[in-house]
């Protein structure tokens, strides 16, 4: 019994000291984690808008260029219902770097969808926040699927809003990415998510040309 005793409290004892510990380190390294995600952030927002950075730039001064370089559009957020940013590019303008998320297969999806001044034509588009299956549907982070995105547009030939990600890549169709081979689900799930953004700028883009009139 007194065994028995002395067991249950040593167990006790090194529970109690291991949760003090892991409370120690989570809140000395609280800050250090938050100010790495801010900087993964930036780097996305700064990548999608063309703005060139040293990648080996530390977390708190990657987030002061991008504070200093990346402008929020307040108004278009709150349309958008969705973070907006925008910069001037020296060759195209005017670019617009909206943020999108919606459900992957596995766990939610986050990116960046990146306009040029025409509010057609995507830029680039980043999928910064993705848990999807290795080898298939994670191939939505890498470049290859990413670039492909690049001079597409967000309408198809009729003028009506949305993209197709299909497995023969669009045959030279403006608004149709190549799907990924063997990620059917998660093909769908982001033109989901992209379609319903896309839906919302089409949306706000018909009623400002209908205040000009």
């Amino acid at each position: 019994m007194k065994s028995n005793f002395y067991t249950i409290v040593y167990a006790a004892v090194l529970a109690l000291v291991c949760a003090t510990a892991l409370t120690a380190v989570n809140e000395l390294t609280k800050d250090a984690y938050a100010a790495n995600l801010a900087a993964k952030k930036a780097r996305n927002i700064m990548t999608v808008l063309g703005i060139p950075f040293d990648a080996s730039t530390p977390a708190k001064e990657i987030v002061k260029i991008s504070e200093d370089k990346v402008k929020t559009d307040k108004a278009r957020s709150e349309l958008y219902d969705t973070p907006v940013y925008y910069s001037d590019h020296p060759e195209y303008g005017r670019l617009w770097a909206i943020e999108f998320s919606g459900d992957g297969m596995w766990k939610p999806v986050e990116g960046l969808l990146c306009l040029r001044a025409d509010m057609k034509t995507i830029h680039r588009i980043t999928f910064y926040k993705q848990e999807e299956t290795p080898g298939l549907g994670a191939k939505i982070a890498d470049p290859p699927f990413q670039d492909s995105f690049q001079g597409k547009t967000i309408y198809d030939g009729a003028g009506k809003p949305g993209m197709a990600l299909t497995p023969t890549g669009g045959k030279g169709k403006a608004h149709e990415i190549d799907a990924i081979t063997g990620a059917t689900i998660t093909s769908g799930k982001v033109k989901d998510m992209l379609n319903t953004l896309i839906e919302k700028i089409a949306k706000v883009q018909a009623e400002e040309v209908s205040d000009v009139r």
